[in-house]
């Protein structure tokens, strides 16, 4: 298989000293000498007319961000192909592998559609589900889902290739939609219940990074694993407000405990809880 071109998003300047940042593909693109696009809308003007003069085979779109459009979707001799992280039609969108470990999803998986106009609503050409662990995080899912997208995809272009493709086309009463992940998701209440806050660290981790702040502090810390501890659990004969925290690194939630495992703080990275109260007195720490 030979990669004729590359189209990803464009550079952009990020950091305090105003670095150019490329996208993985793209610094990928430039070590193997691949021509690249980075077209801010596919429907600009000089992107169409350039990419229309391609002779490819298929379009392979994995997790660009942008629609195609009509011109580029039927380009390619056979068809244009989408790698997507979920089983459609649920959690169609931008982030299916967060949105289904904060919605306590037990499983889920990679499909290989056909390309149409409409965001992820193209017929299914194969698909593969896996478990959602309840140690699973957003990293262990999302290097799971390239190691079954990598192998679907090949079974994928083989059926095209062959003309042995079955569509499976979606049905819409079915959708939810995984709409992009804002920056305020990300904090963390202490009242709502540690079960739900755990959701929200493993679908974050590690990055953003579900965060807290110490009282009387102004320092964000991530919480990047925890364990669910029950109230009968806490042996103890103190009672504990929200926010509280035990000898233990066991964080009072408006319903059960979480014990926090690992964590980092901002500018720092990331330690053990152990290491954290090495250098912290547990009295002077609640998390606000």
């Amino acid at each position: 298989i030979k990669v004729s071109y590359i189209v990803t998003q464009p550079p952009k300047i990020s950091g305090r000293g105003k670095k150019i940042r490329l996208s993985p593909v793209h610094e990928w693109g430039e070590r193997k000498k691949i021509k690249i696009y980075t077209p801010s809308n596919t429907a600009e003007k000089n992107f169409v007319n350039n990419i229309m003069r391609e002779k490819v085979d298929l379009n392979i779109v994995v997790a660009y961000g942008n629609l195609l459009t009509k011109k580029i979707i039927n380009l390619p001799n056979y068809i244009s192909l989408n790698v997507h992280a979920s089983l459609l039609p649920r959690w169609r969108g931008a982030a299916p592998i967060q949105r289904s470990i904060l919605s306590n999803d037990k499983e889920t998986g990679v499909c290989i559609m056909r390309v149409d106009e409409k965001l992820d609503s193209g017929p299914i050409i194969i698909s593969e589900k896996f478990e959602i662990k309840d140690d699973d995080n957003y990293d262990t899912i999302y290097n799971r889902t390239i190691d079954v997208g990598k192998k679907i995809l090949k079974k994928a272009i083989l059926t095209i290739i062959n003309n042995e493709t079955n569509y499976e086309f979606q049905d819409e009463s079915l959708v939810t939609y995984a709409k992009k992940i804002s920056k305020s998701e990300s904090k963390i209440f202490w009242n709502k219940s540690a079960h739900e806050i755990n959701l929200k660290i493993r679908a974050f981790s590690k990055s953003p990074g579900a965060w807290t702040i110490l009282k009387n502090s102004n320092t964000r810390i991530k919480i990047l694993k925890a364990q669910i501890i029950k109230e009968e659990q806490i042996e103890t004969n103190s009672s504990y407000n929200v926010g509280d925290i035990t000898s233990r690194f066991e964080v009072k939630c408006n319903k059960d405990f979480l014990k926090v495992e690992v964590l980092q703080k901002e500018g720092r990275n990331p330690i053990s809880a152990k290491e954290f109260l090495n250098g912290n007195s547990i009295e002077d720490l609640k998390f606000n």
